[in-house]
Parts: C-alpha cells; sequence; structure tokens
C-alpha cells in the first residue's frame, strides 16, 4: 500500500516559497523543427532536465502549477505533443507512442541532453514509455500518471463497451477511437465536449478546470486537423498494444519509476499495477489525494511535492543551462539541415 503521509524531511517543496516561483507566462519558448513535425516547448529553471509530457485534451499548460514549483530544482521542459498545442501535426498521420516518443527524442537531441527525468501523464503515458524504452540509456527515471499501458488489459477492458455504461464511464475510449466518427460528432461542439471530459473524471466536478482553461483547450484542438490529431492517439491503441508487449514483454525498464493515480480516478493500487502490467521492474505506486485524473489541477503542489521526492531520490544527473536558447535564432539552421517545420 502507498504512504498516504510524508516525514517533514521528505517535504521537498515549502509552500511559503511560492512567491519566489516563476509564473508559466514568463516562461521561455524554443521551436524544434524535426523530421515528422515540429515541437514547441516551454522551458524554466536550473538543474537537471526534467521533461514533462502531456495526454488528452490538454497541452503544455497543464503544467502552469506544478512546472513552476519543479522548476526551483530543476531545468523543467514542457512540450506540446505533436498534434497540440502550439505544435504542428504530423506530416506522416503517425500518432502513435513510439512516433510521437521520437520528437521527445528529437527535443532533447537538439538541447545536447543526454540523460533526463520525464513525467507523462494521461496520454503522456504511452509516449514517455516508448521514449525510455527505445533509447534507455536516457530516461533515467520515469514517472507516469493516470494511464494504463495498451496491451495489459485494464485499457482494452475499459474501452469495451457494456451495457453498464452512463454518462460517467469512459465510453470516449471507444468512441475516439474512430477518428471520422469522433471528428463528426464533436467538430463544432469541442468545448461542450471538454465541458463533459473534464468534469466525468474529476474529484470536484465543472471547478476541477476554471473557465479561463476550458476555453484555452477548446481554441487549440478546434485549429484546423488538432481534434482529429488528438482521436489519432486513441485509433493507434493496437499498435501501441503491440509495440509495448513486444518491446517490454521480455525486456522490461529497469529505471525507478513512480506510477500513480488520482484518488477519484486510478487511485487503486492493484489497478495501478495490473496498468503497468510488466513493464517495469522497479516501480513504486502512489496515490494522489484529493484528486481525480486532472492531477495538476485539483492537488498540484501535493503531486510536485512527490515527484520532487522522488527525483531527488537517487543518483543525480548533471544540470544543463537553457539560457543561451534566449533570443537566438534556430529555425533557419534547422531548416537547411533538411528538417520541417511540419503540418
Amino acid at each position: 500500500m502507498p504512504s498516504y503521509s510524508r516525514s517533514a524531511t521528505a517535504l521537498w517543496f515549502v509552500q511559503s516559497a511560492l512567491a519566489a516561483l516563476i509564473p508559466w507566462e514568463e516562461w521561455d519558448h524554443q521551436l524544434v523543427a524535426l523530421e515528422d513535425s515540429s515541437i514547441l516547448f516551454h522551458y524554466a529553471g536550473s538543474g537537471p532536465p526534467l521533461l514533462l509530457v502531456h495526454g488528452f485534451p490538454e497541452h503544455s499548460i497543464m503544467w502552469d502549477r506544478i512546472g513552476p514549483i519543479l522548476a526551483q530544482n530543476y531545468t523543467v521542459i514542457a512540450v506540446d505533443n505533436r498534434g497540440c498545442g502550439d505544435s504542428s501535426l504530423a506530416i506522416s498521420g503517425n500518432y502513435t507512442a513510439s512516433a510521437a516518443s521520437e520528437d521527445l527524442y528529437g527535443v532533447l537531441k537538439f538541447l545536447n541532453i543526454t540523460e533526463a527525468y520525464v513525467v507523462g501523464h494521461d496520454k503522456g503515458v504511452g509516449i514517455v514509455t516508448a521514449l525510455a524504452a527505445n533509447h534507455r540509456s536516457l530516461v533515467k527515471r520515469l514517472s507516469i500518471i493516470e494511464y494504463a499501458l495498451h496491451g495489459y488489459d485494464i485499457y482494452e477492458a475499459a474501452a469495451t463497451p457494456s451495457h453498464s455504461w452512463t454518462l460517467r464511464s469512459n465510453w470516449q475510449l471507444a468512441f475516439f477511437s474512430l477518428p471520422d466518427v469522433a471528428e463528426y460528432f464533436i467538430r463544432d461542439r469541442e468545448k461542450r465536449m471538454l465541458s463533459w471530459y473534464f468534469y466525468h473524471a474529476s474529484y470536484t466536478g465543472n471547478s476541477a478546470i476554471t473557465e479561463d482553461r476550458l476555453n484555452k483547450y477548446a481554441t487549440a484542438i478546434s485549429k484546423p486537423g488538432f481534434l482529429r490529431a488528438g482521436f489519432e492517439y486513441f485509433a493507434a491503441q493496437y499498435q501501441d498494444a503491440e509495440f509495448f508487449t513486444s518491446r517490454l514483454g521480455a525486456n522490461p525498464l529497469t529505471i525507478p519509476m513512480l506510477v500513480m493515480g488520482g484518488e477519484a480516478s486510478f487511485g487503486d493500487i492493484a489497478l495501478l499495477k495490473q496498468g503497468m502490467g510488466i513493464a517495469g521492474t522497479n516501480v513504486i505506486y502512489d496515490v494522489v489525494p484529493k484528486a481525480g485524473h486532472w492531477i495538476c489541477d485539483e492537488n498540484s503542489i501535493w503531486v510536485a511535492n512527490r515527484l520532487g521526492e522522488f527525483f531527488q531520490a537517487g543518483e543525480v544527473i548533471p544540470a544543463v543551462d537553457l539560457g543561451y536558447l534566449k533570443n537566438v535564432v534556430t529555425v533557419p539552421q534547422q531548416l537547411a539541415m533538411g528538417l520541417t517545420l511540419g503540418g
């Protein structure tokens, strides 16, 4: 069972330091042109690199409360995945976890980062797990939050239609996996869909997400092609299942992993263990109190503390300084190398 109380020595973040945080609005950002897409990321802080990866229907702003806390001790990098936020669509139309993970690898390679701590939430879980599986020396510690890997039955069971489904069930896992159908019925109703989406998996109902944040997410997925791209992540579940079971079945991850679920969502330790399957051999589990699926909005300080505690528990990786990127022109050089700004 997880520990629900932390000792004084484990209090990684002191709330009185809130005033010293770098607000999200003041974070720097960078566009990286890659072979299949262009990826925008936000960054702040100093110390070992810590990569934050969102899921659907969010983008990098989901970290605007947790990121500034972590940036006190880490160089925090929050990406917009391909087809999300201010990144481009994938030219190939490929939204498998493995393909999206290569964007993360491309960003870290652009930054000359060879070792990193990584966090993934929701659909970001598959992406960061694929990154760790494909580049084993790169990811030194991994935290995955609020999702089950494809191929280990939990996700598949949740996505199988049942007569017991209600409006609060996870029927979207099946519905969104048919992009043509989902896009047809949701196009021009993005905000209405999101209102339900955030409500149904939350701890606090509609108050979990502010109106301003809801509008930002609705605007982001309403751009041409972006709603469809979001659904393509769901449609890729069969390819993802094959990838994870074949890549990790005989060769699971051995790095330290922290797997967490929200109390009102994925908050059962047995469920979390089953959702990981045999993907990792060095895994600890914990439950985020007073939170549902949207852990960053519902209990950001607890989550930031827990992540900080986990990442500082092991061997320290080299710090990086991204200050050299400020006001530096990089895109023309990337294009000259044959890379692309994507669709």
